[in-house]
């Protein structure tokens, strides 16, 4: 094996490549037993106040409960922890993938009623109704004379 050279002619020495530690997934037990819970867990130093709240504001019903503790965040974990375990009705909250097939789907509409409103000069109702009709050409043909350019 042949020894590498550095610039001044002296042999190389290689710094050892640092193996980078697995990240530990996060446990979501907190807030499953604010979801489905029966008996509130013990706090121990993994809790996290943030990715509590932001897991529960997704949900309407959830909402105000997590903005009263975004209010006090000086409260302690295990404040934070019982107070949503007692508050929030139990309940399964999982957004499954088709709702978010859903939501996609939704907007990729909005944006097409919202071309056919402007290069029609048409009225939500009325685009709505041309929408029906229209054909995968005449939509296409609409999308490239609006087309602005630039960056999305």
């Amino acid at each position: 094996m042949t020894a590498l050279l550095d610039v001044t002619g002296n042999t190389r020495v290689e710094p050892e490549v640092e193996q980078k530690a697995q990240k530990k997934q996060y446990d979501w037990r907190y807030e499953n037993s604010i979801n489905l819970g029966k008996e509130a867990l013990d706090i121990d130093g993994e809790y996290n106040q943030w990715r509590t709240n932001s897991s529960l504001a997704n949900f309407q019903e959830c909402l105000y409960h997590v903005n009263e503790m975004n209010m006090n965040y000086h409260l302690s974990n295990e404040l934070h922890y019982h107070f949503l375990f007692y508050s929030v009705r139990k309940g399964k909250r999982f957004q499954s993938k088709k709702n978010k097939q859903e939501e996609t789907d939704k907007k990729a509409k909005e944006d097409l009623l919202s071309l056919i409103q402007e290069y029609y000069k048409y009225n939500i109702v009325k685009a709505k109704q041309a929408l029906k009709i229209l054909t995968k050409e005449q939509i296409s043909t609409i999308k490239e004379k609006l087309e602005k350019g630039g960056s999305k």
